[in-house]
């Protein structure tokens, strides 16, 4: 059984921030009706805080490149953010963080375990 724990916008940041440079899939599902919107593999390579230009400037934003791909790139904002939950693992393998995000959509991040 996968335990959730419920982490501050803050803590699931610096989590997110600490795979930098690591392999990870990330995968946007829609809750209803339930499927994936789009799914990313690769090195977690780039992210920082968007130019308050492109947005509005009460609000905290970062862009996240997954690979190489200029295209394939994610934005969290926290007036999106509904929660954020750490998915422990079971056994020996890395956590995954779920962003619950807007009204219907999920973002995970899963490590990619080397050893496999």
């Amino acid at each position: 059984m996968t335990v959730r724990k419920t982490l501050t916008f803050e803590k699931a940041l610096t989590r997110l921030l600490a795979l930098m440079g690591s392999r990870v899939e990330v995968t946007i599902l829609s809750e209803e009706p339930r499927g994936v919107l789009a799914y990313l593999e690769g090195e977690l390579a780039a992210g920082a805080e968007l130019a308050p230009a492109a947005y509005p400037a009460h609000n905290e934003r970062f862009a996240f490149r997954v690979g190489r791909a200029e295209t394939a790139s994610f934005v969290l904002e926290r007036r999106m953010l509904r929660r954020a939950v750490l998915l422990e693992s079971d056994g020996d393998g890395p956590d995954s963080l779920r962003f619950y995000v807007a009204i219907t959509t999920v973002l995970q991040v899963d490590p990619v375990n080397e050893d496999n």
